[in-house]
């Protein structure tokens, strides 16, 4: 796999994974965390002074490729103060912007000089404070006029010699690729960030999953999986079901996501997962509520600055995200007597065939909720199956993301919104 594609976030098609062993030993799953105070704390709550083996369907096969993207990158701080960091235009296909980073500590031991290629949001985070990020992000993605950039950074360079402006130190977040012996820069943050990675996050999700199941005596599956080098999204479902005539089964499930990103964040989220009726295998739907069911939460979310204790701890909550589908029930907006099914596919054609929606560019999309296309859809059934294609269709993964949850809404709340 080449560099840049472990920095786009990927699902994996889990029917092509077979079934694996079932199992995995918990010094492979310790393998993959990096952050060693988590990793020492994680042996003392989860008992793993001695080997034993994790037991969870196709756990093995999808350690092999957290482990790929984890094994991949090396990262690093780098302090460094602002007059000390210059940004140049690469002539590459990428269209890449360089940070140039002088005279600064990396991990504590002091450097000259680093070259370092900017990644997901860090040129913004750099001029955010001078308030220049979208001018820079005009001329990066449009104008790409190499004197223009230097003649910003030279003004920057005056103000400072000038005593005009106190240079702040900055935090550079590094990942070094130790195949292509690259420096990226992936963030700029405060100290207090910790690097809690997709790494961590994927081991206690699936150690407190692995505890839980022996606890209920219920079986556990993973139903969806996206990774990126810095982003894990994960759905896991539970065996207990509901069926509802003639449409489907809905089972409780709950999604599992970290984006360690700028200044993203972690969390668990309540969900529930719609297997329909009459469809292959793969003919499900990812439903997110978020609305608070009396005192129940569907989310919980936390920023990357938390202790280890809280961060591991934070998916014991785990438990009380499967809510039973009952929860929701009364939030079946589509079963409704008044709902009118082709009502709904309106809704979701307003965002999907709008000039502005971001899935503009996907055909087979607009192809499944176009009225010339589609017809008048009559029945439920025919409603939800049109939604399960939609989630079968190739696209990216943010964009399904917003998807998910552009549907979550319109089949929940008789709402479009997308976020």
């Amino acid at each position: 796999m080449e560099t840049r594609e472990y920095f786009v976030q990927r699902p994996i098609r889990l029917a092509e994974l077979g079934e694996g062993k079932g199992y995995v030993s918990s010094v492979d799953l310790l393998a993959l965390i990096k952050d060693e105070e988590v990793k020492k704390y994680i042996i003392n709550k989860y008992d793993l002074k001695e080997s034993v083996n994790i037991e969870l369907p196709k756990i093995d096969l999808f350690t092999a490729i957290v482990a790929r993207y984890v094994a991949r990158f090396n990262t690093q701080r780098l302090e460094v103060t602002e007059d000390n960091v210059t940004t140049s235009f690469l002539d590459n296909e990428e269209k890449d912007v360089l940070f140039t980073l002088q005279n600064g500590t990396l991990d504590g031991l002091e450097i000259d000089e680093l070259n370092a290629v900017a990644l997901y949001d860090s040129i913004r985070l750099f001029y955010d404070n001078r308030k220049l990020s979208q001018y820079i992000t005009y001329l990066r993605k449009e104008i790409r006029d190499k004197a223009l950039l230097k003649a910003v950074n030279h003004s920057w360079e005056q103000r400072f010699l000038e005593e005009r402006a106190t240079p702040a130190s900055k935090s550079f977040r590094l990942l070094y690729d130790k195949v292509e012996e690259q420096y990226y820069v992936k963030a700029i943050n405060s100290e207090k960030f910790r690097e809690y990675g997709v790494g961590e996050t994927f081991v206690v999700a699936i150690l407190e999953l692995a505890k839980l199941a022996k606890q209920k005596g219920n079986t556990f599956f993973v139903s969806s999986f996206a990774i990126s080098e810095s982003k894990i999204d994960i759905i896991l479902r539970s065996s207990v079901d509901k069926f509802i005539s003639k449409l489907g089964v809905v089972y409780p499930s709950i999604t599992i996501r970290n984006d360690d990103q700028g200044n993203a964040s972690f969390g668990l989220y309540s969900s529930l997962e719609f297997k329909l009726a009459n469809m292959d295998d793969d003919g499900k739907l990812h439903l997110f509520p978020n609305k608070k069911l009396e005192q129940i939460e569907t989310n919980k979310t936390y920023t990357h600055t938390v202790t280890t204790q809280t961060f591991v701890d934070s998916y014991k909550q785990i438990e009380e995200f499967f809510m039973d589908v009952e929860n929701f029930e009364d939030n079946f907006y589509f079963m409704k007597e008044a709902v009118e099914p082709d009502q709904l596919r309106a809704k979701i054609a307003e965002k999907v065939l709008s000039d502005r929606s971001p899935f503009k560019g996907i055909k087979e999309l607009k192809d499944l909720f176009d009225r010339g296309t589609t017809s008048h859809v009559d029945n439920l059934a025919t409603l939800l199956k049109l939604c399960g294609r939609a989630e079968l269709i190739d696209m990216n993964f943010d964009l399904k993301f917003q998807l998910r949850y552009l549907i979550s809404n319109v089949l929940l709340y008789g709402k479009n919104g997308i976020d």
